[in-house]
């Protein structure tokens, strides 16, 4: 016979109201309960003798699992909650503990510490952010630059005519993270990447307005400031228009070569007191490439498309460096300096300390 819930559930019910206390201990009795349920359900055809069974199971199952009626087997038992507490104090003393340690430490199974730590927890797994270090003095420098920059740029006309610089060396190899790069596989495709001895690379400076971009050039010896003026600046320089010349802005980050004295000089000449950089009235912050566009954008997407194949000399190299530069339109910068504005306005949200956490 097929019990229901609520027949079951009468059972419990009577075998326990049925209880009496003696010299100190309840005593239950399953005949009381069989005689009190045959009266609620006089209409049923069943054996005495398979219903005592039946109670028997009932509060059994009762008393194992607080259910009435049989559920699918729930396989390994439910975890603790002092397990789970264990596992919490653990991850909160050390976030950075793997799955594996946390096993190791508290005795669970792996198995078990991912479902609690995910399920129970609600913890789930983050990258560590590489970022520049910062000094104890570069916040202070970071929050005036970024007051000077809110204040200098309010509109987009300004930022259409001045020009962000930097460089950045593009290795023929490539660069693989061999910590971050996986094959999945049935088996190990045993994949390598070869590396020369001594690494062929070539130099790229760049400079981006919101409008538009200048370059690549290209250089393959170390820059010093005599270089830096002849070889970039000169080309740059000629190239501008009128009002760029006149009206916008020339940022630079501190290398030396940027910053010699006769670099300095040379660019003044051109742009009076409308450089940004070391050793002038308007100083980019050192160590601040999160605020740089072609540090925190143009030269990682770059180096991304550039070194999808794999390439056989410099001049393919310096070719594809040619060919995605080009690709970078106008709505793409244009979306480079909204980023470039979101990111003056968190770092003086957090007094120039790091924000990348808040992208």
């Amino acid at each position: 016979m097929v019990y229901s819930v609520e027949q079951n559930t009468f059972i419990v019910m009577s075998y326990y109201r049925n209880g009496t206390f003696v010299d100190g201990a309840w005593l239950y009795s399953v005949a009381a309960c069989k005689q009190e349920y045959l009266a609620n359900y006089p209409d049923l055809e069943i054996q005495e003798t398979s219903l005592e069974a039946h109670i028997r199971d009932v509060i059994n199952r009762f008393v194992r699992t607080g259910n009435v009626n049989k559920g699918k087997s729930s396989g390994r038992p439910a975890v603790s909650e002092e397990v789970v507490d264990d596992l919490r104090e653990r991850l909160e003393q050390n976030p950075q503990t793997s799955l594996t340690r946390l096993s190791q430490q508290s005795g669970v199974p792996v198995t078990t510490c991912h479902k609690v730590v995910k399920k129970r927890l609600h913890m789930h797994p983050y990258k560590i952010t590489t970022v520049q270090q910062l000094l104890p003095i570069d916040p202070p420098r970071r929050v005036e630059y970024c007051n000077w920059f809110q204040n200098t740029f309010h509109d987009d006309g300004l930022l259409d005519l001045t020009f962000f610089s930097d460089e950045a060396w593009f290795h023929l190899s490539g660069y693989v993270n061999s910590q971050n790069f996986r094959i999945w596989s049935a088996e190990n495709p045993h994949v390598f990447v070869e590396t020369p001895l001594h690494l062929l690379k070539i130099g790229v400076w760049l400079a981006v307005s919101r409008r538009r971009i200048y370059g690549p050039i290209f250089f393959h010896d170390t820059m010093t400031g005599e270089r830096y003026s002849q070889q970039i600046l000169e080309p740059f320089i000629q190239q501008l228009d009128d009002e760029e010349l006149q009206l916008g802005y020339f940022q630079q980050d501190g290398a030396t070569a940027h910053t010699a004295r006769a670099t300095l000089e040379y660019l003044q000449q051109h742009y009076d007191d409308r450089v940004i950089s070391l050793g002038v009235q308007h100083a980019f912050p050192p160590r601040s490439p999160d605020l740089t566009p072609l540090d925190f954008s143009i030269f990682g997407y770059l180096k991304d498309k550039v070194f999808q194949r794999q390439m056989n000399n410099l001049a393919e190299l310096q070719h594809e460096i040619e060919r995605w530069v080009q690709s970078i339109d106008g709505r793409m910068l244009q979306n480079i300096f909204e980023s470039k504005k979101k990111r003056v306005n968190m770092c003086l949200e957090l007094n120039g300390e790091h924000f990348q956490h808040l992208l």
